[in-house]
């Protein structure tokens, strides 16, 4: 945003230089990247009065002009189609040095000299407008150097400005903190509307349709306009903002959004269409031209301000064709309102297209500064237009917003800078900000702010001592000289476990791939298909249409991606969120998971050669994260899950309480990301392994009685689980079994069809005494009557 420096002296009366004005809002927050003077281009250039122009022969673009410039006369080249005797112009002389690196200097063009230039906007600096000379005011005198004739020796302050502060986005609103910095005050401009008896009510009547989208629209009627150039002092201020004039009309409009930040729109009343503002969400594929003559196929996206029956602008964005400004126009409709940010953003990002209007309306300007902004346009076009106000304005507010109350501690502002401030210095602090303050209580402990609605960005008390902190000057604030806090920060235990998990996959050989969080919805429907999808109502592309509610399918087209490059043996794992749509009571959902994922074959070494990863290397990997966390064991329990192959498809259980899911992914989807080879996946949420998992570290002194071990070796039938088979011996063998674990499996011609050996170890220790082998024999015995008993096991005695 550009503004001149004599615009925010004339608000404020200060008196200090541009630069440090620019320092001084720069460390307040409101950034002034870059002060420019106006007269850059403006040496050696004078006011000229044209005395003759005469044709070139064999030339038809060119003419040739006699100049007065005061203490001589110039004759000179110029191209212009708008010169004519007896005009006053800018004429740069011999010597000056004009924008884009002309130098001016003697010049024969088709055999006359040419002794200097009569200048346009664009080569002096003032706007990029070239397709003709400036023509200067009759009455400017000959000779006197142009900067003076047009008073234009000032400086153009560029803000880069926060998406925060739309407030700023005004004259006003850096004036604003000019004042506070400078503990003064605002010197708004003063006007009076002379209002007709006739009024406005009478020819418009405004309905909102939508009061989320828009909450506010006031409307005033000008009849009887004169359409014409803008003065000097307006265009002036427009080109040093860098917005090129048009007529007085638009000009009135763009400078009083550029000095309040509240954005007009001026509609041709006669050609309006009827007698009444419809603001209403645009129908699906309803076709709309706006004022760059360019057709619009909308959604509902975009909000509309109609006639009625059809658009004539798009809010906050863009005017219609059919309804602007024109020189015919006699009678305007006069428009101020106050849109939803979040709607005018979705309509420019559907619309793409942008204007000074929609990036103020996008910041969020004041609803409640809408009648001060509408009657300072309505009083400019009845002064610069001579039009005649109707009296009332026809408003629209079925909600008022009102300003935000905020509680202030001030003895909390200065415990978080380390300040030393009075409360009567904040207060000032907050007045100077047009904040409203009162005190709660018999004393200053507490104050109640009140915060104007041209301020949404304050909501909280940290805001509030922010604003103390920025005026008074961050320089203020002491260095810290000693700790005032704890000299340790606990880490927050997901952050914990991330962190170990990390370290523990990678130690065992894991790659970590992160996701995006969308997916496209066929996919995930496939892969978990009794899912709730949460939709994305504006997605990037079909393809990412929805948030993700399993990391199973981006996994997928990672291994997709690298077996496209021949990467074809990986490890994966991602730690990463999954999305729900809101519930019964309207809470929303998000829960991070762990992924785990193998293909392909094992990396060869000189011990091992390269086998096919199966199942149990990814069962292996969860024994593993079980041990290093400390969480009861897992198990594993044949169940038909959708995205996996019927016969490896299970859930992971612990203490019976499904906490994940475990299998090879189905040939069918496997298909649909191009996958030949074999992906085996294992998804859990991370809150139930974090409640499984014991961050305590117990310590026990180690045994000083030997163990006995016993290995004992069954037949039973192929479908008994040999999870359930440990569960059995653990119960059995009591606390005297220290370990217990299957170690073979056997299934061929000495073993019946529709059974299987399993080999057993147990390893019995009392941490009391040395164990007799009676003792042993004894639980062994209790071992294999349990396992007759449960699984009708037969005991192998060879």
């Amino acid at each position: 945003m550009k503004l001149p420096y004599s615009w925010l002296v004339e608000l404020t009366g200060s008196r200090w230089p541009a630069e440090e004005m620019g320092d001084r809002l720069t460390l307040c927050g409101t950034a002034c990247e870059d002060i420019e003077p106006t007269v850059r281009y403006f040496d050696k250039v004078v006011v000229g009065k044209v005395l003759d122009v005469k044709s070139i022969p064999g030339a038809d673009k060119i003419r040739q002009a006699t100049v007065d410039i005061g203490k001589e006369k110039l004759d000179l080249v110029c191209g212009a189609p708008n010169l004519k005797v007896g005009q006053k112009v800018p004429v740069a002389k011999l010597g000056a040095k004009l924008a884009g690196g002309i130098e001016i200097k003697k010049a024969h063009i088709r055999g006359i000299e040419s002794s200097g230039m009569i200048c346009s906007e664009s080569e002096l600096g003032i706007s990029q407008d070239h397709l003709g000379i400036i023509v200067l005011d009759e009455k400017s005198k000959v000779g006197i150097s142009l900067a003076k004739a047009l008073d234009y020796d000032d400086y153009i302050m560029t803000f880069e400005l926060t998406p925060n502060r739309g407030d700023s986005m005004s004259a006003i609103g850096v004036a604003r903190d000019i004042a506070a910095l400078s503990s003064s005050k605002i010197i708004r401009p003063k006007f009076k509307i002379k209002p007709s008896k006739e009024k406005a009510g009478k020819y418009i009547k405004v309905e909102i349709e939508d009061t989320t989208a828009c909450p506010r629209y006031a409307a005033r009627i000008i009849k009887d306009i004169t359409i014409a150039d803008s003065p000097w002092w307006l265009k002036k201020k427009l080109l040093m903002c860098g917005i090129r004039p048009i007529n007085n009309v638009v000009d009135i409009s763009n400078f009083v959004m550029l000095e309040c930040g509240h954005p007009l729109h001026a509609f041709d009343l006669n050609r309006f269409g009827s007698n009444k503002v419809v603001v209403r969400r645009a129908k699906k594929n309803e076709i709309f031209k706006t004022l760059d003559e360019k057709e619009h196929k909308l959604s509902p996206e975009v909000l509309l301000i109609t006639n009625g029956q059809e658009a004539v602008a798009a809010a906050g964005v863009m005017g219609g064709l059919d309804s602007e400004v024109g020189e015919a126009t006699t009678d305007i409709l006069l428009e101020a309102a106050y849109f939803n940010p979040a709607v005018i953003r979705r309509s420019r990002k559907f619309l793409n297209m942008t204007s000074e209007s929609q990036a103020r309306f996008e910041k969020g300007v004041d609803p409640n500064g809408i009648e001060y902004a509408i009657d300072r346009a309505a009083y400019l076009l009845q002064e610069l237009c001579f039009g005649s106000v109707l009296s009332g304005m026809v408003d629209c507010y079925p909600k008022k917003i009102r300003p935000c109350k905020v509680a202030f501690r001030p003895q909390r502002c200065n415990d978080l800078l380390g300040t030393n401030y009075k409360t009567s210095l904040m207060k000032n602090v907050f007045k100077d900000l047009g904040f409203e303050v009162t005190v709660i209580g018999k004393n200053d402990k507490k104050l109640s702010v009140i915060v104007p609605t041209f301020r949404p960005d304050i909501e909280r008390e940290v805001d509030l001592i922010e604003e103390v902190a920025r005026i008074r000057g961050y320089a203020e604030i002491p260095d810290a000289v000693g700790n005032m806090g704890p000299l340790f920060t606990p880490i927050h235990p997901l952050d914990k476990f991330k962190e170990d998990m990390r370290s523990l996959m990678t130690g065992q050989g894991f790659d970590e791939i992160m996701g995006h969080g969308f997916d496209d919805s066929r996919l995930a429907s496939l892969v978990n298909p009794n899912q709730p999808l949460l939709k994305i109502s504006n997605p990037n592309s079909v393809e990412l249409n929805v948030m993700r509610n399993s990391l199973i399918p981006f996994a997928l087209n990672i291994v997709k991606n690298n077996i496209a490059q021949r990467n074809l043996d990986l490890c994966l794992f991602e730690y990463g969120k999954v999305y729900f749509p809101p519930d019964a009571k309207g809470n929303w959902r998000e829960e991070y998971r762990l992924l785990i994922l193998v293909t392909g074959q094992t990396p060869q070494s000189w011990r091992d050669s390269p086998r096919k990863y199966d199942y149990y290397d990814l069962a292996g990997v969860l024994e593993n994260l079980s041990s290093r966390f400390k969480m009861p064991g897992f198990e594993f329990s044949n169940s038909s899950i959708k995205c996996f192959d019927n016969q490896l498809s299970f859930e992971i259980k612990s203490d019976g309480k499904v906490i994940g899911k475990i299998g090879k992914i189905d040939n069918s989807i496997a298909a649909k990301f191009d996958l030949k080879q074999a992906v085996y996946v294992a998804e859990l949420p991370i809150p139930g392994l974090i409640e499984l998992s014991d961050n305590k570290r117990l310590f026990e002194a180690l045994p000083i009685y030997p163990a006995s071990s016993r290995d004992l070796a069954i037949v039973v039938d192929e479908t008994v689980k040999a999870g359930d088979i440990v569960s059995t011996v653990r119960e059995a063998a009591g606390k005297l079994a220290e370990h217990v674990s299957i170690f073979d499996l056997y299934q061929g011609k000495q073993i019946a069809k529709g059974k299987k050996s399993l080999a057993i170890s147990i390893s019995y220790r009392s941490s009391e005494s040395s164990l007799e082998s009676s003792q042993v024999d004894e639980r062994q015995g209790l071992v294999v009557d349990s396992l007759k008993k449960e699984f009708n096991a037969e005991i192998r005695d060879k």
